[in-house]
C-alpha cells in the first residue's frame, strides 16, 4: 500500500528511524493517502475520513516497527517509509494482534478486520507467486503533499536498495496508484502481475525488485 509519491532529485532530506511518539508521522502518512485507492476500500468508505484512517496508519507503522524498519525524513517526519524484512513478509495473526490491530474494530469500524484478512488473503496469492523466495516487502510508503517534489521518496527509498543490492534479496511491493508504477520502474522495479481487488475495480499492481549486482 502506498500513496502518491514523487521523485524529483533529493535535497537535504537525510532519512532516520522513526522515534516513539509517532503523532508527527502518522499526520503524514493520514494526509498523503487522501486518494489512495487501497485505504478507501480498506475503510470501505468513498468518502476518506481522516479520523479513522489515522488509526491504519498507526496500526502500520506498528507493524513495521515491531519487525521491520521504520524510515522518516523532512524536518517534521513529512516523508515515512516501511518496509518488512525476510521471514516477516505477511502479517501473521499473532503479529495483527501484537500490533494493536484488534484494537481497529473500535476505532475504524467492526468490519475493518474482516476487510483486512480479505486483503491479506488476496495479496497474498500475489505475493507468494511474485516472490517464493527471500526477499523484503516494501510496505508503505507516503509524503504530506506539501513536502512532494523536495526528493524525500527518493532519500527513503534508495539507501534501503542499495543495501538489499548488497544482500542479493530482491524486493517485493504492491501499489493501487497506476501513476506509481512508472515512478516505482525508475528505481528498478517491474510489473509481475496486476488483478482487482475484490468488489472494487481498483487495480491492483503486483512489482518486483531483483537485486543489482
Amino acid at each position: 500500500m502506498d500513496a502518491a509519491i514523487a521523485t524529483t532529485a533529493a535535497t537535504e532530506a537525510h532519512p532516520r528511524r522513526v522515534r516513539p511518539g509517532w503523532t508527527e508521522a502518522i499526520g503524514s502518512l493520514t494526509e498523503a493517502f487522501s486518494e489512495d485507492p487501497c485505504l478507501a476500500w480498506l475503510l470501505d468508505s468513498p468518502v476518506y475520513d481522516p479520523a479513522k484512517a489515522c488509526h491504519i496508519h498507526e496500526y502500520t507503522l506498528r507493524v513495521a516497527s515491531l519487525w521491520g524498519r521504520t524510515w522518516v525524513a523532512g524536518p517534521r517526519s513529512e516523508g515515512v517509509c516501511l518496509w518488512l524484512p525476510p521471514g516477516r513478509v505477511e502479517v501473521s495473526t499473532p503479529m495483527f494482534i501484537r500490533a494493536g490491530g484488534l484494537g481497529l474494530r473500535k476505532t475504524v469500524d467492526k468490519d475493518v478486520i474482516r476487510r483486512f484478512s480479505e486483503y491479506g488473503e488476496y495479496s497474498a496469492a500475489f505475493h507468494h507467486r511474485v516472490a517464493p523466495g527471500p526477499h523484503w516487502y516494501h510496505l508503505s510508503i507516503g509524503v504530506a503533499k506539501a513536502a512532494r517534489g523536495k526528493g524525500l521518496a527518493r532519500a527513503l527509498i534508495e539507501p534501503m536498495l542499495a543495501e538489499f543490492d548488497k544482500s542479493g534479496l530482491p524486493c517485493y511491493l504492491e501499489t493501487h496508484n497506476p501513476a506509481n508504477v512508472a515512478l516505482y520502474k525508475k528505481f528498478g522495479f517491474a510489473l509481475a502481475e496486476t488483478g482487482t481487488l475484490p468488489r472494487s475495480q481498483t487495480t491492483h499492481f503486483a512489482m518486483l525488485r531483483k537485486p543489482r549486482s
